[in-house]
Order: structure tokens, then C-alpha cells, then sequence
């Protein structure tokens, strides 16, 4: 029987050196995460879709993978974290001490057109931050994201910041019912601008001139954000509370030294936010590399009790990218010794011992049994591979309590006693 060989369009095989190279992101993530306090929750795969539709929003809710089960419930693969962290915590959680903060990693599933820097299954790293309504909650996602930007050496990235409770006031007082609210924001977040005044115009003349100024709006300093807003008379009493959030976390985001600028027609594809809202982009991409925002009703929604809370999602793959483009994504794992033990006899507990040395010094062992026949073609596959080195375990050494170890970059061989084989490949290597 023949099988397909490629990967379901839209997926992919990741292989060395790029998984190792994911395997790093991940570490390191979750090493930050954990320093500031997050524990990590590992959520399902499949979920039910109900938990999806309430409040993905058009976009998420159009490229779902929905399918019936054997049992015929109607569940699909997730395609985001955070409903599935909420739902977690209404099961586990809604009795800890508050705040709870969880961090997750893994593949999400959407069906979207391939093309660059998107695929249908991909991976995120993100936190959730729950049960805490003050904006501190929504500064440390800035600073959470910026640590670990810099501990995989990540340069000069920088964030667009909204308040949606802004642009969803606009269309509240337009008279505009929330499930229409969604719509308007997916087209805006889509580009389709002028399809989402067209639905607002529907409604209300005077929101949808409003709506159009409004997302016209750009600042890189809060002040001149504060006195454009300002400037939008009756925005202020519809949206003061956004308002004056918007710039609070705006100064407070470059008082981290940050750089970021206040975008009004940022809306984001979910639907669930409820107020902060941001994008992280990178310089050589045109697309954003992560964000994430406030969710404050999500809970209340899913038949629970109003929680606050705030989180953000990374792109694995898009960060992964962003660093290729800067020249340093080879940085992100420390390269090892590698060493190929080539044992010529079958002395297995011998062969263990060097070969534990060596792990435990931290050298890539990788142990072949051959005969003295295949020796020379063992020292070239080596070669080939770029292994630092071959060690060889033959009769005579077994006899001395030695390693015979030759450097392949060099040529240059010696002899290991047991004991330090270890030390004596590492010190060899400096």
C-alpha cells in the first residue's frame, strides 16, 4: 500500500536543527513564565465546540476543524488557548486564591489559506492572568513579553496598543447589537474598512462619521493620543473609561522602554476582548508575531461568575521567524560537544560507563556496536553528520581501562583513562 508522504496541506514535519530550535523557545518561555509566577496548565486538544462558537468571533468561528465524535457530539480541534484556560479554570480553579496565572504551550488548529508565516497547525506560548482587574495585570503581560524577547535575544520589535471598549462604545450608541458589533470588528480587522462603516451608516450616520475618524487615529505619544481623542467631542463621554485607560497604558508601556504606538483601528479577530488590546510586530515580517488583550465577561459567559482577566498568546513559528530574519535564530541552542563511542566489543557495562561519563559532562554520546572491518566507515559517517569526535572502545582499552578519542576537527587522538574521559573531552574541547 502507498501512502502519501507529504504532510495534510497546511502542516508540517519539523526537523533538526528547526525543532531543536522550538524545543528552545519552549524552554525558555516557560522558564520567564515561571519566574514571574505562572504555572503551566496543559490543555486538551479537542474541546467541545460550543465553548468555541459562544465567543471566537466570525473569523476563528469560519476556519474551526468541527467534527462529530463516535459518540455524535459535535467537538473540534482548538483553535486558541484562552476559552479552553477559562473553561479549566471554572472546572479546577474558581476556588484558588486570586489572582490565578497560568501559562500553556502547544499546537492550535485553523483552517486558513497557507501562505507565509501561516499554517494551519501552529504553536503558541502564552499566559493567562485571572482575577485581577486593575491595569497592573495588563502591564506585566508587556513586561512578561519583553523578558523573554530579550532571553532569546529578540531586537526590535515593538507593540500597537487600543482599548476595543472604545470602538465597541461607538457602535453601542449606533444602537448596533453585539452579535453585528462582531461582524463590524472582524471586517475592520480584516482591512474591509469601508464594508464596516457601510453596516455602522446602516444604523446611525453619526457613529459611523465617528467610527471613521476614530480608526484614522495614530499616536506615538500619549498626549498627542489624549488630545486627539479629546478632540472627538462626543467620543469622550461615550468611551471615557476607555479612553483614559488607552493612554494610561500607553505611558505605561514606554515607561518600560518600549516602544509602542496607540492605533485605534487595532480590533484583533477574537471577540471576547473586552478592553486592553495590543500586537507584538517585528522588523522583515508583515505580519504580527504575537498579542493579546483583556477579557473580562468571558467567564460570565461560559455560565460562570464575572472574572477579570488578561492574557496574550505568542507565535511560535512567527518568532521563530523573526529572529531568522535578524540572524540569530542559530543562537538559541548552545552548541554541544558531539561525539560518536564506536565499540568493538561487546562489553556492554564498559561501554555504558564511558558513555554515562560522557552524558554527564554534557557530550552528544551516540553509541554504535561494529566490527574493526567497519571502524573506518563509522570515523567517516561521523565526519559527515559533524561530530567533534570518535571514541573507540576495543579490546585493548577494555584491557587498560582507557578511551582511544580522536578530534575530527583536528586529527589529533589520545588516550582516556576511566574517570575522566568526561573532563578530559571537555577541557580538550576549550
Amino acid at each position: 500500500m502507498r501512502v502519501p508522504l507529504e504532510p495534510v496541506r497546511g502542516t508540517r514535519d519539523v526537523l533538526p536543527p528547526e525543532s531543536e530550535r522550538y524545543a528552545a523557545l519552549i524552554s525558555r518561555f516557560s522558564e520567564v513564565a515561571e519566574l514571574y509566577g505562572y504555572r503551566l496548565v496543559i490543555l486538551p486538544t479537542v474541546e467541545h465546540f460550543e465553548l468555541y462558537e459562544a465567543k471566537a468571533g466570525p473569523g476563528i468561528s469560519r476556519s474551526m476543524y468541527v467534527f462529530q465524535d463516535k459518540a455524535g457530539r459535535t467537538v473540534c480541534l482548538r483553535p486558541e488557548f484562552t476559552a479552553s484556560a477559562v473553561r479549566a479554570f471554572l472546572k479546577h480553579l474558581r476556588a484558588s486564591p486570586r489572582p490565578v496565572k497560568l501559562y500553556y504551550y502547544g499546537q492550535v488548529f485553523r483552517y486558513d489559506e497557507p501562505q507565509f508565516a501561516r499554517y494551519r497547525e501552529f504553536y503558541q506560548l502564552g499566559v493567562e492572568y485571572i482575577g485581577e482587574p486593575r491595569i497592573y495585570a495588563d502591564i506585566e503581560l508587556f513586561q512578561l513579553i519583553r523578558d523573554f524577547y530579550r532571553s532569546v535575544g529578540l531586537r526590535g520589535y515593538s507593540f500597537r496598543v487600543n482599548d476595543i471598549s472604545i470602538v465597541r462604545g461607538v457602535l453601542t450608541k449606533a444602537g448596533i447589537p453585539e452579535s453585528a458589533q462582531d461582524e463590524v470588528l472582524h471586517l475592520i480587522d480584516k482591512g474591509e474598512v469601508e464594508r464596516a462603516v457601510g453596516v455602522v451608516r446602516g444604523y446611525s450616520d453619526t457613529e459611523a462619521r465617528l467610527l471613521e475618524r476614530l480608526i484614522e487615529i495614530r499616536a506615538e505619544d500619549p498626549e498627542e493620543l489624549l488630545r486627539e481623542l479629546e478632540g472627538l467631542g462626543e467620543l469622550y463621554g461615550i468611551a471615557r473609561e476607555g479612553v483614559e485607560r488607552l493612554v494610561t497604558l500607553h505611558r505605561a508601556v514606554l515607561s518600560l522602554g518600549l516602544k509602542a504606538v496607540a492605533d485605534l483601528r487595532l480590533v484583533r479577530g477574537l471577540a471576547y476582548y473586552t478592553g486592553t488590546i495590543f500586537e507584538v510586530s517585528a522588523p522583515g515580517l508583515n505580519v504580527s508575531i504575537g498579542g493579546g488583550g483583556r477579557y473580562d465577561g468571558l467567564a460570565e459567559i461560559y455560565g460562570g461568575i464575572q472574572v477579570p482577566a488578561t492574557g496574550f498568546s505568542l507565535g511560535l513559528e512567527r518568532t521563530l521567524l523573526a529572529l531568522e530574519a535578524q540572524g540569530s535564530a542559530q543562537e538559541l541552542v548552545a552548541p554541544r560537544p558531539r561525539l560518536m563511542l564506536v565499540s568493538l566489543v561487546d562489553d556492554v557495562a564498559y561501554v555504558d560507563r564511558v558513555a554515562s561519563e560522557l552524558r554527564q559532562a554534557g557530550v552528544v554520546t551516540d553509541t554504535r556496536y561494529a566490527s574493526k572491518q567497519k571502524l573506518s566507515d563509522l570515523i567517516g559517517q561521523a565526519s559527515r553528520l559533524g561530530y567533534d569526535y570518535v571514541a573507540i572502545v576495543g579490546p585493548s582499552e577494555v584491557g587498560r581501562g582507557q578511551v582511544t578519542v580522536k578530534n575530527l576537527r583536528t586529527g589529533e587522538q589520545k588516550s582516556l583513562s576511566l574517570g575522566s574521559v568526561g573532563t578530559g573531552v571537555a577541557e580538550w574541547r576549550s
